[in-house]
């Protein structure tokens, strides 16, 4: 999305959603600045997914698309995106 002409990303994970501004550089995302909505976890495991969420965007995001899949890597984690 935009905000005021400049490229968001925004995601809404179990716990609350976040965002922040977003630049593509060739094929690397990069997230700055993220804000954390009102939390609402109820148990201890959605409290761990929302921090591997934040950790994840946190760091640069490699991208590539092939066969109709984009995939995200940050670090040593990935995640695959495919429509349905």
């Amino acid at each position: 999305m935009t905000v005021n002409g400049e490229l968001w990303l925004g995601v809404v994970p179990r716990c609350a959603p976040m965002s922040g501004p977003a630049k593509i550089t060739g094929t690397t995302l990069t997230v700055r600045d993220i804000v954390i909505g009102a939390s609402g976890c109820i148990d201890k495991n959605e409290g761990e997914q929302q921090q591997w969420v934040q950790d994840f965007l946190q760091r640069p995001i490699e991208q590539t698309f092939s066969n109709g899949t984009l995939t995200w890597k940050s670090g040593s984690d990935t995640l695959n995106f495919r429509s349905e």
